[in-house]
């Protein structure tokens, strides 16, 4: 009878454990599947249809819909300035309505900006200015050419600026050279990485990053699916389609995400 007894009640405190761990699992597995990634406003983020504008106002749209990190893309001048332009080709075209042989010189750049209605791609200058309006925002940069030049004259020039920026670099020597500058939280993105994919993990185990960003067709390899399970905080980029969203972040483990049109939190739809 004691035996009996004892078996009895033993199982029911066994039930009661079993029961808890289901709701621990459920809890754990219900909170990763609607964590909330880092929306990144691409390029400033969309307006009225269009990308890549780079523009102050994509900055104060996305802002107003609850943006608080924008990638923003960086070209160099003929005069050895930076603007906010993602390229002198078909961007370029996009924004001012016609076609360069060849880089402007800031003081072109400018006259241009001059004559615009609508959009008006950022200066460093009128990008410094919008960062320290909107103290809660965080610019990450994407230079294409001569990045760790870029990433120094923000520093000295624009001081106020870089205590908001997080540097994109593409190389893993770029890595010491800007945590030597002071930046704290860097990420590496990969579309200019020149090594083999096999090396990414064996480089990224030897930083401190914010993030490693990747195309998402990169994101479900294998190497990168690694990468995510080692602990390692995997972006992608660049989304716009909610299926694609919720396949990245629920299946494969994104944290973050770059984008044009999506809203600042996908998940709970607030926009």
């Amino acid at each position: 009878m004691y035996i009996k007894k004892y078996l009895i009640n033993h199982y029911g405190c066994l039930k009661l454990i079993i029961v808890f761990l289901y709701f621990v699992i459920g809890v754990v597995m219900s909170s990763k599947i609607n964590a909330q990634p880092l929306m990144i406003a691409h390029a400033g983020g969309g307006i009225d249809g269009k990308m890549y504008t780079n523009s102050i106002e994509a900055l104060n749209s996305n802002y107003a819909k609850g943006f608080r990190y924008f990638e923003i893309d960086f070209s160099w001048t003929s005069d050895h300035h930076l603007v906010c332009l993602h390229d002198w080709g078909k961007r370029f075209k996009l924004n001012f309505g016609y076609k360069t042989k060849q880089p402007l010189s800031l003081r072109k750049f400018q006259e241009l900006l001059n004559r615009q209605d609508k959009s008006h791609p950022c200066t460093l200058e009128t990008l410094s200015a919008w960062v320290i309006a909107h103290p809660e925002s965080t610019i990450i940069t994407d230079v294409k050419y001569n990045n760790i030049d870029a990433i120094k004259l923000i520093v000295n020039q624009f001081p106020e600026l870089s205590k908001n920026l997080i540097p994109q670099f593409y190389q893993p020597s770029e890595y010491k050279i800007l945590k030597e500058l002071g930046f704290k939280q860097l990420i590496w993105i990969l579309y200019q990485f020149e090594g083999k994919k096999s090396s990414i993990e064996y480089y990224a185990n030897k930083m401190e990053l914010f993030a490693i960003s990747m195309r998402t067709s990169q994101a479900k390899k294998r190497w990168a699916q690694e990468l995510i399970n080692s602990h390692h905080t995997v972006f992608t980029y660049t989304v716009n389609k909610p299926k694609t969203f919720n396949k990245l972040v629920k299946k494969y483990g994104v944290k973050g995400i770059y984008t044009d049109f999506l809203g600042s939190d996908p998940i709970n739809n607030d926009n």
